[in-house]
């Protein structure tokens, strides 16, 4: 079995006067007895923030976790449930309130002990008895009681769930909501073993060794949040479907240069890595070279109890003086495209079969001219002839990228703006941004779940990812028909959910930027390899070398 390299032992290797990073694999190469390999390492630009299904909000925690955890479904290739943790698709009633879920009676904790209906019912509980309930508004927010819960007007044993026997799930939702099995393929409804959690305490989920896993690979080497380094995914024998898993292990290498994780890819040290930029234009024609598409939009976010950011000219000048399709086009040159809107093409389609991205249309548009003529405005009522803004980022070539052209466009356009960029690890990233400590933030989005409500009920007002407090009562009243009296019209919601889309872009509530692409390089005999428009992305458990 191979394993990471220590730094000690790759310390003498050089690539363009760098020092590699601690991964080694020999991709395409089989095993000493001719078998196809089973040991695959792959490189990611951020640490792991948490393990905790209630705790792991960020997009990188919940795509590890979909490879360790296994919740009641997974998502197909067309954004459908498919059982895992179930043995079937759910038994709807006819109001479509409630759903009865069989267990898969073979699905094991990694001690040998059983995974129960008792599971999800502590797991979906404890989320909303956390501190951090508030996150999980979006997604436990659709199950009965979850919202007096999380005010604290009610407890968590009145959550509308119950295990009726060992192996039966009952789950009762507020109002009706047809995508809810999708959403049962995410984190924030995996279960936890009560009787681990409950021994573990507040050592729970601090490091791989403090968790139980009932996916099919168990979790190697995280040292805990904030610390981090690498880790790896290691076949879990317990898995109730283990022998359809190939891949022995999967080493995770955190790399935060592009360039150096492109170098040990050419080097035949990785299997896989994600490019941009001018990495994708050199290797388009590789057949190593992969581009998936993804839910995820770039926009840029704003603090809106400060005075002027306050002013919806302000925030509409900032949004005028964006060229997206230069950005896109020369600037990043990756596959991005200019967002049209919030939500991006791929995530859902109209109970006509229309995609909400085209049915939107394109709501943004460039217009320096305008966008200076706004700006002054803001200037003479502000009272100040120059201002200084704060852009909070996080580690990512790309992103890097775009806050350098945002710094240069504003300031270019609007006189007397400067911009100060910062760019965090993600975890100071995300709690800067939880504490509203920014002027402007700037962040990529990808959907949990297939619906525009993933991207769209961020910004409600109250809502734990609304990190700029934007607040608006139409925009509300919109996502709050979508998802109560409108519920069960799919047509009548549709069209709330485009009017919200409208309001808020409208509002420049926050200001979309581009639609961004998966773009990769993968070993071409490393197949099997899942990414799903919404949820989990590089899920390894069907991946195989050829």
């Amino acid at each position: 079995m191979r394993r990471l390299r220590t730094l000690s032992t790759v310390a003498a290797t050089i690539v363009t006067g760098m020092v590699l990073a601690a991964c080694t694999a020999t991709p395409g190469v089989p095993d000493a007895d001719g078998a196809a390999r089973t040991t695959a390492t792959v490189v990611v630009f951020q640490d792991l923030n948490s393990i905790d299904p209630a705790q792991g909000v960020d997009q990188n925690s919940a795509n590890a976790m979909h490879n360790f955890f296994e919740g009641l479904f997974r998502l197909d290739e067309r954004n459908l449930p498919v059982s895992a943790g179930a043995a079937a698709l759910p038994e709807v009633s006819d109001d479509g309130l409630v759903y009865t879920i069989r267990l898969n009676p073979a699905s094991v904790w990694s001690d040998g002990t059983p995974v129960t209906a008792h599971d999800y019912v502590f797991a979906w509980q404890r989320a909303l008895g956390l501190p951090n309930a508030a996150e999980h508004q979006r997604t436990l927010g659709f199950l009965r009681g979850a919202d007096e819960i999380m005010a604290g007007d009610a407890d968590p044993s009145e959550l509308g769930v119950v295990a009726l026997d060992d192996l039966t799930l009952q789950v009762t939702l507020r109002a009706p909501a047809a995508f809810f099995p999708s959403l049962l393929a995410t984190p924030a409804f995996f279960p936890v073993p009560e009787h681990f959690v409950t021994a573990q305490g507040d050592a729970f989920a601090t490091t791989s060794d403090h968790v139980l896993f009932n996916g099919p690979f168990a979790l190697e080497g995280f040292a805990g949040a904030g610390i981090g380094g690498d880790w790896a995914y290691v076949r879990n024998e317990q898995y109730w479907n283990a022998e359809a898993v190939a891949l022995e292990r999967v080493d995770v290498c955190v790399i935060r240069e592009t360039t150096t994780a492109v170098n040990l890819f050419t080097a035949g040290e990785v299997d896989q890595v994600v490019i941009s930029g001018p990495q994708v234009q050199a290797h388009r024609d590789s057949d190593a070279f992969v581009v998936d598409t993804t839910a995820t939009v770039g926009f840029l976010g704003y603090n809106h109890d400060h005075p002027v950011l306050a002013d919806q000219r302000a925030r509409e000048a900032i949004s005028l003086a964006i060229d997206r399709e230069a950005l896109t086009e020369r600037v990043l040159a990756d596959g991005s495209t200019p967002a049209t809107g919030l939500v991006p093409p791929g995530l859902a389609t109209s109970p006509a079969g229309t995609d909400f991205a085209a049915d939107a249309g394109d709501l943004l548009r460039t217009d320096v001219a305008r966008a200076a003529e706004l700006w002054e405005q803001v200037r003479a009522d502000h009272g100040f002839t120059e201002l200084t803004l704060s852009l909070e980022t996080f580690d990512a070539d790309r992103i890097a990228t775009v806050a350098e052209y945002l710094q240069n466009a504003l300031e270019s356009a609007l006189d007397g703006l400067s911009v100060t960029v910062t760019t965090n690890p993600v975890g100071v990233f995300l709690d800067k941004t939880g504490r509203q400590a920014f002027d402007l933030y700037l962040p990529t989005w990808a959907a949990t779940f297939p619906d525009p409500s993933s991207h769209l009920t961020l910004f409600g007002t109250g809502e734990s990812t609304n990190w700029g407090r934007y607040s608006n009562p139409e925009l509300d009243a919109l996502l709050a028909a979508a998802q109560t009296t409108n519920a069960a019209d799919p047509q009548a919601r549709w069209a709330d959910l485009l009017a919200a889309q409208e309001v808020l872009v409208a509002d420049q509530g926050v200001t979309p930027i581009y639609f961004q692409p998966s773009t990769l390089l993968r070993t071409p005999s490393f197949r099997g390899v899942e990414f799903r428009t919404s949820g989990p992305a590089f899920f390894f458990g069907n991946a195989y070398f050829a």
